[in-house]
């Protein structure tokens, strides 16, 4: 029963066992204290009562008139009285005949009086036949002393007595259970108190931190106890709080990062990973690798002789610092300090992970482009010093000679001449540097125009040249010039690569999943029958002064930059491209341009940014503040997380609350409204195939700054600079566009 587990049953029953074992200690104790004191009392009272008597009997009578007169008298003292001589002899007695009786001159009371004036005994007495309490004076009134002796049988005296015993006993238990009931409602309140404090301390327990819990009531050690567990309650729950505050800015911290972060102890085991390094290394969202080995978060054996390396080395001293080529052409950079407690032990160390495939990719590039203008451009240089040292120290005697020797240095000073005009105009297409004029125009027309260029140069060449314009055709929104040296070059390496006999169309047609009442782009292919290109190369046909047949690119005056700058016309006019191509039976280049209707019908802007936390959030609060009414704003992310606190702070610092809005993912996106796309970081436009065709695009490359180092003033500046700068382009971008 639960009652039996109560604290209030224990302190009872520990109660009831004092009080019992108290009552049977105070009755015995009590009994034989009362049978003393009782005795004592008689004795005191036969010495007076035989006082008395030597008063009233005579000295003269003995025999059967003295035994006469002791019954009367012990009739009324209720008590056997017995008169002895000195020698012994009974002279009178309330009971027996005297002259009956035996000498009592041996009996201890008498021989005790006889020496002392005073006797008493508790005997067995042989003319009786049970036990007496006797008690002796010597009376020396008369002539000659005698003894007077009285005795009460002891059975009167234990009736007496337990008499009392039973009324102490009754005493005793009443006493007892007025104790136990004051025990136990006693017992009873402490064990409410003490219960409070369990129910406290479960509380406490499953999380639950109340307040005032306990009312003060007195001034004792339990109501100090309880007025301690209510401040501690109050404590613990605002640690707690601070505990949780601090864990929520370390969260925020590791979510916002966009580096791996890993915390191994000193033996090598996992102790943290946030989501980028799961991420990076392909686990699982929902596996647990706390405890775990590092080898079982990657198994390559660089990331096995890196831990070692780590795990050797002083990093309280020095950052360590490596790079490391995983598979699939990925690097990381590694950089892990120590973790140590507030004494210095070393706790273990904290591994960041920095993705630089893309810096890795980006400086083969660099180096590659650098190689190769380097190359282009020292080619025709060559040539022409050669020519023109040649006719500046060995000028031929014939004029015509000469004159083809300018005519070669002219043909190399143009072809060098379109080389740097390629570059320059790259270049500001790469940087957003060129601002696309957005207009309506007729395909046809431009198809037609681009045609009339190079009707005479494939008539020449023997390639047929035509083109099949759909006449259902939309309007194009976009920049006239741009959109012509789009289909130039297109046609231009289409005439090039096609060898005489050949055919080189142009068709213009509504895009298939436009076609209909909401037809809004249109898809224009340059169709040839060229030498074709194997299907290894056409991923990176697109790169700067990629070529798949160098020699003969070179021959026929190539610059290898033709479709880079039309892959960047099309991401600029929000467009798409496509290439189809089969070795010996010729390339379909196809463009998809964003149409006049769905422009007109659009009336959205969507900042992305990866993680649409910082950036583009901010971006989205400034441009509902600035922007037109009618204007619709969307921010949204490839991998959305939540936004950093210290962009809401730096946000309200400008007048902005950004905390009610929420971070987003593509799917979510309205993306047919959305006309203009502005990346923040990273060319995501790239990577994000979901966007329509007629979405205009523009990058912002503004800095991260969630991965900002120094301490939090520094950190906040870096915001605060973001932020400024995020304002600067929305107000730029709308008084552009108004």
């Amino acid at each position: 029963m639960p009652w039996k587990h109560s604290l209030v049953a224990k302190f009872s029953l520990f109660y009831t066992g004092i009080v019992l074992l108290l009552l049977a200690a105070s009755f015995l104790y009590s009994g034989g204290v009362v049978k003393r004191l009782y005795t004592s009392f008689l004795q005191k009272k036969f010495q007076q009562e035989a006082k008395i008597v030597s008063r009233l009997l005579s000295s003269q009578l003995e025999g059967e008139a003295l035994d006469k007169l002791c019954r009367l008298i012990a009739t009324d003292l209720g008590v056997r009285l017995t008169v002895i001589a000195p020698d012994g002899k009974v002279l009178g007695d309330s009971e027996e005949p005297s002259s009956t009786m035996e000498n009592h001159g041996t009996r201890p009371e008498v021989l005790e009086a006889l020496a002392g004036g005073t006797g008493e005994s508790i005997r067995y007495s042989t003319t009786v036949g049970y036990e007496m309490l006797y008690q002796a004076i010597v009376d020396r009134a008369g002539p000659s002393p005698r003894i007077l002796r009285l005795s009460v049988p002891l059975g009167d005296i234990e009736e007496v007595i337990g008499s009392m015993r039973r009324a102490i006993l009754v005493g005793l238990v009443l006493i007892s259970a007025v104790g136990l009931v004051f025990a136990y409602l006693f017992s009873r309140r402490l064990g409410q108190r003490v219960g409070r404090m369990a129910d406290f301390s479960q509380k406490v327990a499953l999380g639950s931190f109340p307040q005032n819990f306990f009312p003060r009531k007195g001034e004792d050690e339990l109501t100090l106890l309880e007025q301690n567990l209510n401040e501690m309650s109050v404590k613990i729950r605002e640690k707690i709080k601070e505990i949780l505050v601090e864990k929520e800015k370390v969260d925020s911290i590791l979510r916002c990062m966009i580096e791996g972060l890993v915390v191994i102890d000193t033996r090598g085991t996992v102790v943290l990973l946030n989501d980028n390094a799961r991420q990076m290394f392909h686990l699982a969202a929902n596996q647990s690798f706390s405890g775990a080995s590092f080898m079982e978060v990657s198994r390559h054996p660089e990331m096995k002789k890196l831990v070692e390396e780590v795990l050797a080395c002083d990093c309280s001293r020095e950052c360590f610092s490596k790079e490391v080529s995983l598979d699939e052409g990925r690097w990381v950079r590694v950089n892990a300090v120590s973790l140590r407690d507030g004494d210095e032990h070393p706790l273990g160390y904290i591994l960041v992970f920095h993705d630089i495939t893309e810096i890795k990719r980006l400086e083969t590039v660099r180096a590659d482009f650098v190689a190769n203008v380097s190359h282009e451009l020292r080619t025709p240089l060559t040539a022409i010093r050669g020519y023109v040292e040649t006719l500046l120290r060995n000028p031929p005697a014939d004029p015509e000679e000469s004159q083809n020797f300018l005519a070669i240095v002219h043909r190399h000073s143009e072809r060098l001449g379109r080389l740097i005009d390629d570059l320059l105009t790259l270049s500001d297409l790469e940087s957003g540097k060129i601002q696309l004029a957005r207009e309506e125009i007729e395909a046809g027309d431009l198809i037609r125009r681009v045609e009339e260029i190079f009707k005479d140069q494939a008539s020449k060449k023997g390639v047929a040249f035509s083109h099949q314009i759909d006449p259902e055709l939309p309007t194009i929104v976009g920049d006239p010039d741009r959109l012509q040296q789009l289909l130039i070059n297109l046609v231009d390496n289409a005439v090039k690569y096609t060898a005489a006999g050949g055919q080189v169309k142009i068709t213009a047609r509504a895009s298939d999943h436009t076609r209909g009442a909401e037809r809004g782009a249109v898809q224009v292919a340059v169709v040839d029958t060229g030498c074709g290109i194997p299907a290894k190369d056409l991923p990176r046909l697109t790169e700067r002064f990629y070529r798949v047949d160098k020699a003969r690119s070179r021959e026929l005056g190539g610059t290898g930059l033709g479709l880079a700058i039309v892959k960047h016309i099309v991401q600029a006019h929000g467009g798409q491209l496509k290439i189809e191509s089969k070795p010996q039976q010729g390339t379909t280049v196809s463009v998809t341009l964003p149409g006049a209707i769905a422009d007109k019908k659009a009336n959205g802007v969507l900042f992305l940014c990866t993680a649409n936390s910082c950036r583009s959030q901010m971006a989205e609060g400034f441009t509902r503040a600035i922007a037109p009414k009618e204007t619709r704003v969307f921010s949204a992310g490839t991998e959305p997380k939540e936004i950093h606190p210290l962009a809401v702070k730096v946000m309200e610092e400008a007048g902005i609350d950004i905390s009610n809005q929420t971070s987003k993912g593509l799917q979510a996106m309205p993306l047919e409204q959305i006309d203009l796309v502005v990346t923040l970081c990273g060319e995501a436009a790239e990577s994000c195939p979901t966007l329509p065709p007629n979405t205009r695009h523009l990058h912002w490359p503004l800095p991260d700054p969630t991965i900002a180092q120094g301490d939090e003033r520094e950190v906040l500046e870096a915001f605060r600079k973001v932020r400024d700068e995020i304002r600067t382009q929305v107000e730029k971008l709308f008084s552009l566009n108004p």
